[in-house]
């Protein structure tokens, strides 16, 4: 259970190691295919659009109409892990966490509306068995609850895609799936920038991206256990939330530190349960920097993301995908 607690200057050394804690996942690359998708959408009509030089939004809402980021004055108490691991991205949790918060952004790239693929376009390679079909359609349920949340919802300042794969089965059980949501941001000054017929933009390069992962013990690997947070696991090194949906330890003890307990998943349930996933966002190695001084802006796209990270019920999510049949 997270706390608040007064914060003492932490040594240099210690801010190196914990500079790399957080994000260590490289920006995610995907090729970009919303150009093609505008041009077999609508046309030649639309190619003239996506050929030329971006057309600016609205005039963005104004930066003091905004509730600050950045708090002034003495450093508040940050809120801490019962390892004693520091949440760097408190205020961005505090920031989405206000029914008032404002999600118009203080420039033009960052108040530009952003294209969104609601859904991935495929979920990996063609499954025929049934239970894969089931697994689907919990996933699917996952992705429109998270894209409920008002940091996603009418996005600006960032184009979303979703990603979707069906991990190697080899008769494994239980079924093991990855989804992945890449937050691109928008230029509207570079030229590759799509202004699609409602208004939204995509501008194509690589992005922050919210990762879910089904029933896949090695994607939590040698991570170790910082503490709980509303009910889930946090571990460490990317702030990676474990949301389970068994009775079973996730952990065993093992020469002084923590294993993934090797019986975690339950073969006896049906193939397409969801029996645990996990939760964390990567981002740019600079993050870390950025979130420990406060410039990390919540409306950026991996402000918005982080935003999702922290405020989203994912054991609620996981409970009603997981009771579809």
């Amino acid at each position: 259970m997270t706390q608040r607690c007064f914060c003492t200057p932490l040594l240099p050394a210690l801010f190196a190691a914990l500079f790399g804690a957080l994000f260590t996942t490289p920006p995610a690359s995907a090729k970009d295919f919303l150009d093609k998708l505008a041009r077999q959408a609508v046309g030649s009509a639309v190619q003239a659009l996506a050929n030329g030089v971006a057309q600016q939004p609205a005039q963005a809402a104004p930066a003091a109409a905004r509730a600050p980021y950045v708090r002034a004055g003495a450093q508040p108490p940050r809120m801490r892990l019962e390892d004693g691991t520091v949440f760097y991205a408190d205020y961005i949790a505090d920031y989405w966490s206000r029914p008032d918060a404002v999600t118009r952004g203080s420039t033009p790239d960052l108040d530009a509306p952003g294209h969104i693929i609601p859904r991935p376009a495929k979920f990996g390679s063609s499954k025929k068995q049934p239970e894969y079909a089931a697994l689907q359609r919990k996933l699917e349920r996952v992705i429109d609850r998270v894209m409920e949340h008002p940091a996603l919802a009418g996005v600006r300042g960032a184009s979303l895609r979703w990603g979707a794969d069906f991990g190697y089965d080899g008769g494994r059980q239980p079924l093991v799936a990855k989804l992945s949501l890449i937050a691109y941001p928008i230029t509207l000054g570079d030229q590759d920038t799509t202004r699609f017929p409602d208004g939204t933009y995509h501008t194509p390069g690589e992005g922050p991206v919210l990762r879910i992962t089904i029933n896949d013990p090695e994607d939590i690997g040698t991570r170790q256990p910082s503490g709980n947070y509303r009910g889930m696991t946090v571990l460490r090194y990317g702030y990676m939330f474990v949301v389970p949906n068994t009775d079973r330890p996730l952990f065993i003890d093992a020469d002084g530190m923590k294993a993934v307990n090797p019986r975690l998943l339950d073969p006896s349930r049906p193939r397409s349960d969801i029996q645990f996933m996990t939760v964390h966002v990567g981002a740019a190695g600079h993050t870390m920097s950025n979130l420990t001084h406060k410039r990390v802006d919540p409306v950026g796209n991996t402000g918005r993301l982080i935003g999702v990270l922290y405020n989203t019920d994912w054991r609620a999510i996981l409970q009603e995908a997981n009771a579809l049949p």
